[in-house]
C-alpha cells in the first residue's frame, strides 16, 4: 500500500518537472500602412455605431472574442446593409479592439477565423486603421466620400411611397370609365323621353 502512494507521488513529482507553461502570444504589429492600401486590403471598410457587444466563451471557460454588431452610416468597401456584426478580441494582448457601445468608429475589416473557431468571419483588430470616428479626419479625407447607406425598411418606405405607373393608369381609366357610363345612361334617358 505505501508503495503505491510512493509510485503515485513519484509520477507527479515526475510530470510537475517536465511541465512547461503553454507558450503565450502576446499582438505585435507593424505601423498599418496608408488609408488607401488599407482600404486595398481591407475586405470591408466602413463607418457606424456600435449597437451591441456579445462576448463569446470558450466551451471549457474563457473568452475567445467578441461580436460586435453595427449601425453602418457609410460604406468604402464591402458592405451593402445598414447593420453589420464583425469579430474582434477581447483586447488584452490578442490584438482585439476595445469598441464601446454607442460609439461610432471609422472600422477596417477582413476575414478571418481568428476570433470564430473554425468560421472565416469579418473581424478587426487592433494592427488595423479601425479608430474612433473622431480620430479618422486624416482617413476619411484620404477614401473621399463613402456611399450612404440605408436600412432595408427604408428602401421600402421608399417603395411604398411611390406609386406605380400603372396605379395611375388604372385610376384615369376608372374615372374615363365612369364618365361614358354616366354619358351613356343619360342618353339612354334622353331616347326613351
Amino acid at each position: 500500500m505505501r508503495v503505491r502512494y510512493v509510485l503515485s507521488f513519484g509520477l507527479l513529482f515526475m510530470l510537475f518537472i517536465w511541465w512547461k507553461p503553454l507558450d503565450a502570444s502576446a499582438c505585435s504589429c507593424i505601423a498599418p500602412p496608408p488609408p488607401e492600401d488599407a482600404l486595398e486590403k481591407a475586405n470591408a471598410v466602413f463607418t457606424g455605431e456600435v449597437v451591441e457587444i456579445e462576448e463569446k466563451r470558450k466551451l471549457f471557460g474563457g473568452f475567445i472574442g467578441k461580436k460586435v454588431q453595427f449601425k453602418v452610416d457609410k460604406a468604402w468597401k464591402g458592405i451593402d446593409e445598414s447593420e453589420i456584426v464583425i469579430s474582434t478580441g477581447q483586447s488584452d494582448g490578442d490584438c482585439g479592439f476595445s469598441f464601446v457601445k454607442g460609439q461610432k468608429y471609422l472600422v477596417y475589416a477582413s476575414v478571418s477565423s481568428m476570433y470564430e473557431e473554425n468560421n472565416y468571419s469579418l473581424s478587426t483588430t487592433i494592427c488595423h486603421r479601425t479608430t474612433e470616428l473622431t480620430n479618422a479626419t486624416a482617413d476619411l479625407n484620404a477614401l473621399g466620400e463613402g456611399q450612404e447607406v440605408t436600412s432595408p425598411e427604408e428602401s421600402q418606405d421608399d417603395d411604398e411611397a411611390a406609386l406605380p405607373w400603372w396605379t395611375f393608369a388604372l385610376f384615369v381609366l376608372g374615372l374615363v370609365a365612369i364618365f361614358y357610363g354616366f354619358r351613356y345612361k343619360k342618353a339612354q334617358k334622353n331616347a326613351r323621353g
